[in-house]
């Protein structure tokens, strides 16, 4: 689940970088790119979790994988909103105001999860703690950017929200494979 939602995450930021970086003029293949790569990642709610449940720790991975799956419920309807901005070419600054609770939702479950699976008070081990802290805040980070980037029209953050969104989605994409293939996991 947690692996499916940062590569298909991380692949969705990475191509809306290249936009605001100014090297894909066309709105709708973008639009249509993170629209599709938005409705893929809602496949990650169906998906058995790889990091966060487990039967060590049984006492409270229901919550963790209810703030999960509301993270990732969360990013697709952000990223679909953004799809369909790109795509029929509307004002963005609605997707940027809702970028703005987006990113305050992320910085709460960012916390949540710094809390909930730090190494003292819990036994998830560094690795899964810090690749999910990380995914978290690299997510609040990119969406407060949005933000202030579409919200209140402050052009001279866009390139800095497109590196942020380039460098935020490699790290997820990067996070999400290694999660994948085993590396990051109890």
């Amino acid at each position: 689940m947690e692996a499916v939602f940062f590569i298909l995450v991380g692949g969705a930021l990475f191509s809306q970088s290249w936009n605001l970086l100014g090297l894909l003029a066309d709105g709708r293949s973008l639009g249509l790119l993170i629209g599709s790569l938005a409705l893929m990642s809602l496949i990650a709610l169906i998906i058995d979790p790889m990091v966060i449940e487990s039967e060590l720790h049984n006492s409270h991975w229901v919550t963790n994988n209810a703030v999960f799956k509301a993270l990732i419920i969360l990013w697709s309807v952000y990223l679909l909103a953004a799809g369909a901005q790109h795509f029929l070419d509307l004002e963005e600054r609605a997707v940027g105001l809702f970028a703005g609770f987006v990113s305050v939702i992320s910085i709460v479950a960012f916390l949540y999860f710094v809390v909930r699976f730090a190494p003292e008070a819990n036994k998830y081990g560094e690795a899964v703690w810090l690749s999910i802290s990380v995914g978290t805040l690299i997510l609040a980070i990119n969406a407060g950017l949005s933000f202030f980037h579409q919200a209140i029209p402050f052009h001279v953050i866009r390139l800095v929200s497109g590196w942020f969104l380039l460098v935020g989605g490699v790290i997820l994409g990067v996070v999400g494979i290694l999660m994948g293939l085993g590396t990051i996991g109890l």
